[in-house]
């Protein structure tokens, strides 16, 4: 059996919270589909479980997490993590109800704060910031929206959407520390409250919650973000394995785009800028207009024909959805669609790792990737390191491309430079690999 379980609604968040345990050498697989979650459960690892339900209902939500909870706790997974979308889409309040069902639980803790990445809640209220740490260009900042978002009061979001009474903690009982975190926790749970909400605005704080957790019972559930879980490994006293790694593969390092996250297209912009990167746009109008085998043929010509040459090692290609690039996104149907246009963007790579032109992927945007990986035919990921916060590096389980390394990124993660930095990271790590 493992240790303990990830369960996150969507791909992306899967392995931005896998990689926060095998960041202390603890291996961790991520799963793509749960239909294939009974082959992993007698591994000695930790499994993040992608049970893809952010765009389902609540009801269907809550039985597929509610099922998969039970499968787990079957084979004997102790703990299970409940990881929330950082800006509260899906069901977070239906799902982790499940989890606390399915494990019997009648406690939980949620930190939804993720600072490293520009989510911090303070009195209930999650703001989410624009991140430029580290970013020295002068005009960059003035290329994506610098207006913090107030995404509401989360005690009262999840309050809706649950059975079990929802409670608050606020930064000032954090800052006191670990004893005054769970005496109001004491104090609640004797008022009849389950679900403690947690207030964090810096990763002391987020620290501080962990350690408190080390002393609530062992069913507790935890959820919130990745940043909440990063500290979790270090409280749970979880032991630590080693992966060996794999000898690098000829192709070019491939950046998927399917998002139309602004902050994606800036990150596109300052690759291009600062590299030799090649960017092909994907034409979704024709896509919607039902001529996607046509647009996949033309996107494979391209890919083909940029890289026919001997010396494609290592080069740069990014495919994107064109949308990224349109100034009227609000009336652009890129949602209505969004499921053809991944699915046409898996096709495309697909094709391209059949032509052995890939050697590394980045993916950006949480159903983009799991449907490029389903095209792939992949399991899992088996998840190496976390190259920037909340951003991790793994390799492919299975599949056509198994072995092959990637990086999932969602949307909207990350500060302007986070993806040239990531395959500048990877240029690296094959260089020394040759070396």
């Amino acid at each position: 059996m493992g240790y303990i379980s990830i369960i996150a609604d969507d791909l992306t968040g899967a392995s931005d919270t896998g990689i926060q345990f095998r960041k202390y050498g603890l291996k961790t697989k991520v799963i793509l589909d749960i239909d294939e979650l009974g082959q992993f459960l007698d591994q000695e690892e930790i499994l993040a479980i992608n049970s893809n339900t952010r765009p389902l209902n609540g009801e269907k939500a809550y039985k597929i997490v509610y099922d998969i909870c039970c499968l787990l706790k079957q084979a004997g997974f102790g703990r299970i993590y409940k990881k929330v979308d950082s800006t509260f889409r899906g069901n977070p309040g239906i799902e982790l109800e499940a989890v606390m069902d399915g494990l019997n639980s009648n406690l939980a803790i949620l930190a939804p704060s993720f600072p490293d990445n520009g989510r911090c809640m303070i009195d209930g209220y999650l703001k989410v910031s624009p991140v430029y740490a580290g970013t020295k260009d002068e005009g960059l900042t003035d290329t994506i929206n610098q207006t913090d978002q107030q995404l509401g009061h989360i005690p009262t979001i999840i309050q809706k959407q649950m059975k079990r009474k929802v409670a608050s903690i606020d930064l000032e009982t954090v800052r006191q520390g670990i004893s005054a975190i769970l005496s109001k926790v004491e104090k609640l749970c004797a008022k009849g409250y389950q679900v403690m909400i947690i207030d964090a605005e810096t990763k002391e704080d987020l620290e501080n919650i962990a350690l408190a957790c080390k002393s609530l019972p062992e069913e507790t559930v935890m959820a919130g973000s990745a940043g909440f879980a990063s500290f979790l490994p270090k409280v749970l006293d979880l032991p630590t394995n080693t992966l060996k790694q794999s000898p690098s593969k000829k192709g070019i390092i491939l950046a998927v785009a399917g998002t139309c996250n602004p902050t994606t297209r800036t990150q596109i912009d300052q690759v291009i800028k600062n590299t030799d990167a090649i960017l092909i746009k994907i034409d979704t109008d024709r896509i919607i207009n039902g001529m996607t085998g046509e647009e996949v043929e033309n996107v494979v010509g391209k890919m083909r024909q940029l890289n026919k040459t001997d010396e494609v090692n290592g080069k740069i290609s990014i495919i994107a959805v064109d949308s990224l690039f349109k100034l009227n996104l609000d009336t652009y149907p890129i949602k209505q669609w969004g499921k053809t246009i991944a699915k046409a963007i898996g096709e495309i790579v697909g094709r391209l790792v059949d032509e052995q032109m890939v050697k590394s992927l980045v993916i950006t945007g949480g159903d983009t990737a799991l449907h490029v990986l389903n095209a792939l035919k992949a399991k899992g990921i088996d998840l190496e390191e976390e190259v920037l916060p909340g951003i991790p590096l793994g390799r492919l389980i299975g599949g056509k491309a198994s072995d092959i390394p990637v990086i999932t990124k969602a949307g909207g993660f990350g500060t302007p430079t986070a993806l040239l930095e990531v395959i500048q990271h990877l240029q690296t790590k094959e260089k020394t690999r040759v070396c």
